[in-house]
């Protein structure tokens, strides 16, 4: 069925779809026809010939997504009722978590333990087919941990197991292979069911730091000295591999890499080992689409950045007059300004002369959003149509997180970056000294 064809025909195919759900989960059996996936490789770049070049991707029967959005948001009711079931540390498929904020969560903490001195050190884990990996015995044995009911149980165990798939590349199919492990890929529920089966993966090291959003995790520790944030960190990542072995999951140690925070440079070499193998230590990472650096300058993230915006802007300039002013306004939310902003909060506090170059591109994308000449002060233009500057978008986006700390709408963690006075007199003394 087309993806297109249940919207079109909803009032013929709303009831029916409700009772077939409504009878699936409770009955606690997932329909055996909604549990075959077509797998299209998609071609991702360097050699064609090489079937590792290729991102598979699965595509799921419509009307099965239907019922995993409206178990989904069961689940997710369920956590956000029981706020205490799923590891605070877990960002992934929350409500009020996001990528953004467990980037500013880590990178907030990470600048905090520098400034009382010493480093902080860090492993970005890598897992090989994490997705693909889960055992579904392990994982119902998990989920029993959470309180769910025997007839919740029973309708995902249902849900997981006789799954199959086959790849289809021009009209050829190939056979039907059975799915003995892994959640699905490209689901609803897949991402959601893998934070559930590494939720406890903090308690194994509890003397390091964990932040996880879903199969992207990250262990660090402050210390003194980078031999003593090494030493800790490959006994964390011992206790971590032995996890991972009960868990049935594999660590990909090739990809697997360490970093250190520290405000001087030190170039005193110190490993981090994984089972007797050192992992390389890089001066920078991209984790949650952000790419961070040992100094925390964003240099290289911010080249990212201009690199995006200066490809989008030359598509914006080139079909401009064929746009509304609405339009418009609205290709340049999408394809600039979501770049420009993206995890802001957590790399938008770097020195404003690194920030420049996407002060400029700003301005030159207001001055293409209102057909002006370059020659023409932007701020013409903000007072015109009632938009922010750069420097206002940065305040903006700042101020939001903090009215969603202080009204409990963000990330529980957190709380301890807020301190509170309700005596005003106090505030008045303090800034007055």
């Amino acid at each position: 069925m087309d993806s297109k064809m249940p919207k079109s025909l909803k009032e013929h195919l709303a009831y029916p779809i409700t009772q077939i759900v409504n009878q699936s989960v409770l009955e606690g059996i997932f329909p055996t026809i909604w549990k075959t996936a077509i797998v299209t490789p998609i071609f991702k770049s360097k050699d064609p010939l090489n079937i590792f070049n290729y991102r598979p991707i699965s595509i799921l029967p419509v009307v099965s997504k239907v019922a995993e959005k409206c178990v989904s948001e069961q689940l997710v009711s369920f956590f956000n009722n029981n706020p205490f079931t799923l590891h605070p540390m877990q960002f992934g498929f929350r409500a009020h978590h996001s990528a953004e904020t467990a980037n500013c969560f880590f990178l907030e903490t990470v600048r905090a333990m520098v400034d009382k001195g010493g480093g902080v050190g860090a492993v970005f884990l890598d897992l090989r087919k994490a997705f693909d990996t889960v055992n579904h015995q392990v994982l119902i044995a998990k989920l029993s941990t959470f309180n769910f009911s025997p007839s919740a149980i029973k309708w995902i165990e249902s849900y997981l197991t006789g799954r199959t798939q086959y790849v289809s590349v021009n009209n050829h199919r190939s056979l039907v292979l059975n799915l003995r492990t892994g959640v699905p890929q490209g689901s609803i529920l897949g991402p959601l069911l893998f934070s559930l089966y590494i939720n406890d993966l903090p308690s194994v090291c509890p003397d390091i730091n964990t932040l996880m959003y879903a199969d992207d995790t990250v262990i660090y520790v402050h210390a003194k000295t980078k031999h003593l944030a090494a030493a800790k960190l490959t006994t964390a990542m011992d206790q971590i591999t032995n996890w991972l072995n009960r868990s049935c999951l594999q660590l990909n140690v090739d990809k697997t890499v360490g970093m250190f925070f520290t405000k001087r440079q030190c170039n005193i070499v110190s490993n981090i080992t994984i089972s007797g193998q050192n992992i390389s230590i890089v001066p920078q990472v991209k984790y949650l689409g952000v790419i961070i650096d040992s100094n925390l300058s964003f240099k290289a993230h911010i080249k990212k950045v201009c690199n995006r915006v200066k490809f989008s802007l030359a598509n914006f300039r080139y079909i401009r007059n064929a746009l509304t002013f609405n339009a418009a306004k609205l290709f340049m939310d999408a394809m600039i300004v979501s770049h420009l902003t993206y995890c802001l909060t957590s790399w938008g506090q770097t020195n404003s002369l690194s920030l420049k170059p996407l002060a400029t591109l700003y301005k030159k994308t207001l001055k293409a959003l209102d057909q002006k000449p370059n020659s023409l002060h932007h701020c013409i233009i903000l007072n015109n149509h009632k938009l922010l500057s750069w420097e206002d978008v940065i305040k903006y986006k700042n101020i939001c997180l903090v009215y969603k700390i202080l009204h409990n709408t963000a990330p529980a963690p957190f709380n301890s970056f807020i301190i509170q006075r309700n005596n005003s007199r106090q505030i008045t003394r303090s800034t007055t000294r």
